[in-house]
């Protein structure tokens, strides 16, 4: 079995987005980064749910091993 390994993405946000996030995620004594991976990942799991986009077992390359770790999608 091979180990997955979580994909890097380098976004850029408007600057209130930005100092919201980060008050946001300082009320809850995390880190800015932390709270945007959890917030996209709640996105996609919701898109999946509205069939807006695919869930990755149905898409080419996905490793089924990894299929439910991190979650319930």
């Amino acid at each position: 079995m091979i180990d997955s390994v979580s994909k890097r993405y380098f976004i850029t946000l408007p600057d209130g987005i930005a100092k919201a996030l980060e008050e946001w995620a300082a009320r809850e004594d995390n880190k800015p980064t932390t709270l945007a991976a959890y917030l996209v990942e709640q996105a996609v799991r919701q898109a999946i749910d509205e069939g807006k986009t695919p869930p990755p077992w149905e898409i080419s390359n996905f490793d089924q091993s990894q299929a439910g770790k991190g979650g319930d999608a």
